[in-house]
């Protein structure tokens, strides 16, 4: 899950830097949104974005920042990004090109400050609780003759361990890179799996009409059934004949007849 943390340091009345820790998307913009979208109501004039932890950040996150920098132009001021890592500085470079009111980029957070009209300033350090150590309980010192007992009993000694491996340097150069490429694999996993859950709900609406359609055609078929034995069972009755006749039926019928 992405995170962002956002930190406010107050330099003066007009004057705000913002540090950000994490990644800038569509889904972590809204907590920097809330910071940003009351600022050009206020007396700041100058926000100072503190970049350098920034791992991350979309075109999503760099139009909020266009946004409240065009807002802040209109009362006087402006928004700056400071100590910008090389992707998002290519980033606002594209941007740069399209549109006109460019956001500023400074290599540190003092030369931000100074053309802020900040002569000096420190961001604070976070503030570390020290923690006190516990104290160990003194043991006393086993006697020469236990010591060599419990080594006599002591099981013997397992074979030597291989030396480690060096530890692996991690180059802080290609973090970002690798950032962006595992987000674009997850962003192409997620198209997938929404394609495929596509997919199967697209073939469960034509299951579902196949099976009405058989349902429909089984009735169908019982109703001509139905209908063909009826017939067959009239034609029987014609073909033959025969029909149950009492004596005197008879009689009459014969009486009836006309002779020639």
């Amino acid at each position: 899950m992405m995170q962002l943390s956002v930190r406010l340091v107050p330099v003066d009345d007009v004057t705000l830097v913002i540090a950000l820790t994490g990644e800038l998307d569509s889904t972590t913009k809204p907590v920097l949104a809330a910071f940003l979208d009351p600022l050009p109501q206020t007396s700041v004039k100058h926000v100072l974005v503190a970049a350098g932890d920034l791992w991350f950040c979309d075109l999503n996150g760099l139009d909020l920042l266009a946004r409240t920098h065009r807002a802040l132009q209109e009362q006087g001021g402006y928004l700056a990004l400071a100590e910008v890592q090389p992707p998002l500085r290519r980033l606002v470079a594209l941007m740069s090109e399209r549109s006109p009111a460019a956001l500023p980029l400074f290599d540190s957070m003092p030369a931000a400050l100074a053309a802020a009209g900040v002569e000096a300033y420190q961001l604070p350090e976070p503030a570390v609780k020290r923690r006190h150590l516990p104290r160990m309980r003194a043991v006393p010192r086993a006697q020469p003759v236990a010591r060599e007992q419990a080594r006599s009993r002591r099981e013997p000694a397992p074979a030597q361990a291989r030396p480690l491996a060096p530890p692996v340097e991690l180059d802080g150069s290609r973090l970002p890179k690798i950032i962006f490429e595992s987000r674009t694999l997850r962003d192409q996993t997620r198209y997938q799996q929404q394609a495929l859950h596509d997919r199967l709900s697209t073939a469960a609406e034509a299951r579902t009409r196949l099976m009405t359609t058989r349902r429909r055609c089984d009735d169908s078929l019982l109703a001509m059934r139905l209908s063909l034995s009826e017939a067959r069972s009239i034609l029987t009755l014609t073909g033959t004949g025969r029909m149950s006749l009492g004596p005197g039926t008879a009689a009459r019928m014969h009486e009836a007849r006309p002779w020639g």
